[in-house]
């Protein structure tokens, strides 16, 4: 069965000791009771892993706690979020309403500087089938005590929160054209969360509209859908959608980094055997990373740079430090002009990173 662990950078909580203070900047989630911020709930955007299932075999929230007051064990309950809200701007005056469920850890002395790991599969499955995910809030239900988690400002990634899902693949939804789809909605859904203020490029294989550009806004997903797929973009208030299948590149815009948050799906432990599945599997093989390639795309998309991911179903290219990602899911590659070094040629790797439609295989060589 696959298990993907992915980051949550969506954290803060609200004390009723300062009601109006926004605390997402806070290296540390504070649940319970606090000498100076009093009553704290701690909120957690999760955001989960476009997954081509309906259900869940597993879903372990990971926290690692920093501190904890007492000595009797904090009990840590997990709360169901049910209206929206922004972890950079709540307050505890603004806090959104959640109900409880099952779900409860008692923290003891013991769990201290250690990862302690909660079982939330009942609210991850209902997520996946249809209810609005909105997070969920940590409250300390003995009015006594206080337990403190790292949160991604901490700064020290093991400590980072996190979400592990171990789910059962179908003979379908092992497919390598299937998966590739779910590869590219997970990424995506994860680029409008890291870089949501961003004007992005989506190259397309279309000779009209080869390029769109605007601010990332949704992943759609039907009723019926396992993941997400049409990217939305807006653009001085215009939606553009545009499906998968059409995407050859998404360029996150000029000076971005890669984040180093970013998951991707692991392969099924097997894959349905299949031209679909062979193809993604040989550019898995055939092109490991820090390979200085040139990339025709759709109709008219040329990219060029060096291979800093190479994922099953996609491609990442980039320079030594991540600058300008583009994300090229491998179904719509025309052709590939690699450069495989050795020696000396190490020296000579390209720095630049660059697409833009028009060119064509002779151009350049």
């Amino acid at each position: 069965m696959p298990t993907i662990t992915v980051n949550i950078p969506q954290t803060t909580f609200v004390a009723s000791g300062e009601p109006n203070t926004n605390y997402s900047f806070y290296p540390l989630l504070n649940i319970g009771a606090d000498p100076n911020f009093q009553n704290c709930t701690g909120l957690l955007k999760i955001p989960l892993p476009q997954l081509s299932v309906l259900t869940v075999d597993s879903a372990r929230l990971n926290l690692a706690v920093i501190t904890k007051s007492g000595t009797n064990p904090s009990p840590i309950v997990v709360n169901r979020v049910t209206s929206d809200y922004d972890t950079n701007t709540v307050t505890y005056t603004t806090q959104p309403p959640f109900a409880p469920t099952q779900y409860q850890y008692d923290v003891g002395t013991a769990d201290l500087y250690t990862t302690i790991h909660i079982d939330i599969t009942g609210i991850v499955n209902e997520w996946l089938g249809g209810s609005q995910n909105f997070g969920i809030a940590l409250a300390n239900s003995d009015g006594i005590t206080e337990v403190q988690f790292a949160t991604n400002n901490i700064g020290y990634e093991p400590y980072f929160p996190t979400l592990t899902i171990t789910y059962t693949e179908s003979p379908f939804t092992a497919t390598g054209l299937n998966f590739s789809y779910a590869q590219l909605a997970n990424i995506i859904e994860q680029l409008i969360i890291y870089y949501p203020a961003n004007t992005m490029t989506v190259f397309t294989r279309g000779l009209v509209a080869a390029s769109v550009t605007g601010t990332p806004y949704q992943l759609y997903k039907s009723s019926a859908g396992t993941y997400g797929a049409i990217f939305i973009l807006t653009d001085a208030g215009q939606q553009e959608a545009i499906p998968l299948n059409a995407i050859t590149a998404v360029y996150t815009g000029d000076g971005t980094v890669y984040n180093p948050s970013i998951t991707y799906l692991p392969p099924p432990e097997e894959f349905t055997p299949g031209f679909d599945t062979n193809l993604i599997t040989s550019y898995y093989e055939y092109l490991p990373p820090d390979t200085d390639v040139t990339i025709y795309a759709g109709s008219n998309i040329t990219a060029s740079g060096t291979i800093y991911k190479n994922e099953y179903g996609l491609i990442v290219l980039s320079d030594a430090e991540g600058n300008t990602p583009i994300f090229i899911p491998v179904n719509n590659i025309n052709v590939v002009l690699p450069v495989f070094h050795t020696g000396a040629l190490q020296q000579t790797r390209r720095s630049r990173v660059l697409i833009e439609p028009g060119k064509q295989p002779e151009d350049l060589v």
